[in-house]
């Protein structure tokens, strides 16, 4: 045993505290020996920690502390209440209390708090819930499997649930939060109060992390009260199906599914741990069809996945999809890669494609390594962003013909139109089927033959990556104005630059 020093229960200088041990933290004074008026961050990380008084007597020695961390605890006493007006960031990961796993009751008296990260055993009771300044939240219940077994099939006569049905009072004191993170367990016991479930008017982004053995059943009512919700981000797709969860998932058919969904204002959907099963991509093509304001959906693959079904699949870093506003222009999807071909993009994007007409969305694929293209405008349109492409090849082009006509013009024109017209066949041929008509009219001259201007227009049309290929390798030298013997030397590169016949 290491006993901490009695200096360090009391100072009147000490602002910030951190002990950490592998052992376990006795602070073997407890609150009412303790005399620590100026400390703002308290924090325990450690295998056990004994406070030696209840944590309401304890939180009492600090009058100012604003950070309060504690992990791992086991409450000693049946009740225990966090209370503190001086309190603004406050975590707890505990482990029950010591006869049994449920604690009795534990109540939240801290008005001022703005974060809450609190993880344990669901309580029989919480009987009071003082949050109104809280912001940000971060839940996660434990429950075992019998009691998870209970939730689902609920026995009104059942003792085990009519105590953990008390955890609606800790939700409702929730109810002004900004942003909400939720375990795969927590959003299973959250079906107990659905019928209870607060608005959370204020609710802007909520995050759910899901398991392919914990169920749904409280997702339609989240949604459902969370009027001004932005933001939705799911870890994992893949849960228990129940019947509860049809009205917001694609699990089952019934009449109302996607009714959730459909009265829910979430702009931005984010999606982790995506494995490319077929039901994940239904469940992915369900919320794009009923989301009604849903104007960006990211959906990212499963780093983990190893499934040799999901070859493309597993080459995606991340799918974006991007709401298109203009109804009346038909959608296509707009597809960015280096390695995958079109093909393989467009099959992919097809099984997330919604089938009715009322949303439509342009697919953007960003695999491994690649660098992840600029997102448009919050406000482009499908018809202004293929504008937008369409200006940009056109300008391209137009510079590319007048390099090439530039580059004809020159005192080496004949020797360089000879020869391209001599190595490449296709060229020669679209030439001649240009120049017949000329050719029946002035068959003996030669100069009317070398229309440079017909083979600047078929050198662009077949080779669009001829002029900015040679005029990389020979910029410098046009740039310095280079002597007729470097002209010379042009003559030789520009064949051996353009594309030979079959490559």
């Amino acid at each position: 045993m290491y006993f901490l020093p009695d200096e360090m229960f009391v100072s009147t200088k000490l602002v910030e505290l951190s002990l950490r041990s592998e052992f376990g933290v006795d602070w073997w004074r407890g609150g009412t020996n303790t005399f620590l008026p100026m400390l703002k961050t308290l924090t325990f990380d450690s295998k056990w920690i004994l406070l030696c008084d209840e944590l309401e007597v304890f939180l009492s020695a600090f009058p100012l502390l604003e950070e309060f961390y504690m992990a791992d605890i086991e409450w000693p006493e049946t009740d225990e209440s966090v209370s503190s007006q001086s309190l603004r960031k406050l975590t707890i990961y505990a482990c029950g209390f010591e006869d049994f796993q449920n604690p009795m009751s534990i109540s939240f008296d801290t008005p001022n708090l703005v974060y809450l990260e609190y993880s344990d055993f669901v309580a029989a009771d919480y009987p009071k819930v003082n949050l109104p300044n809280l912001a940000e939240a971060l839940l996660d219940f434990k429950v075992t499997r019998d009691q998870v077994e209970l939730i689902r099939a609920p026995d009104d006569e059942d003792e085990v649930s009519l105590r953990l049905g008390n955890v609606w009072k800790l939700i409702s004191g929730l109810r002004n939060v900004n942003k909400l993170f939720i375990s795969a367990e927590t959003l299973e016991v959250l079906s107990l109060c659905c019928e209870s479930m607060p608005v959370f008017n204020n609710l802007k982004s909520l995050h759910i992390i899901s398991d392919a053995d914990l169920g749904w059943q409280a997702m339609p009512a989240l949604l459902r009260n969370s009027p001004h919700l932005e933001t939705l981000i799911l870890k994992g797709l893949l849960h228990y199906v129940t019947d509860k969860c049809g009205d917001v998932c694609d699990c089952i058919s019934r009449e109302d599914k996607g009714r959730s969904l459909a009265s829910c204002p979430v702009k931005k959907l984010q999606i982790r741990g995506f494995g490319g099963t077929v039901r994940e991509k239904e469940m992915i093509r369900h919320f794009l069809e009923s989301f009604p304001c849903l104007d960006e959906m990211e959906v990212y693959a499963d780093q983990n996945g190893n499934d040799p079904t999901n070859v493309e699949v597993n080459r995606i870093y991340k799918i974006v999809a991007y709401k298109v506003h203009v109804e009346e222009v038909s959608t296509e999807t707009v597809l960015q890669s280096k390695t995958m071909s079109q093909t393989q993009m467009e099959e992919i994007s097809s099984q997330f494609t919604p089938r009715n007409n009322r949303n439509k969305y342009d697919f953007v694929f960003i695999l491994h390594g690649a660098p992840p293209p600029p997102p448009p405008p919050q406000d482009m349109s499908e018809h202004y962003y293929l504008k937008e492409q369409l200006d940009a090849a056109k300008s391209k082009l137009a510079k590319l013909n007048e390099f090439l006509k530039e580059l004809l013009q020159g005192p080496d024109a004949i020797a360089i139109f000879d020869r391209i017209v001599d190595q490449n066949t296709m060229i020669a041929s679209a030439l001649k089927a240009r120049q017949s008509a000329a050719e029946s009219e002035a068959s003996n001259d030669q100069e009317k033959k070398r229309d440079f201007e017909a083979l600047s227009e078929i050198i662009t049309d077949l080779n669009p990556d001829f002029a900015s290929a040679w005029k990389d390798r020979r910029g410098t030298d046009l740039e310095r104005g280079e002597t007729s013997r470097d002209q010379g030397e042009k003559t030789t590169s520009t064949a051996d630059v353009l594309p030979r016949d079959g490559h």
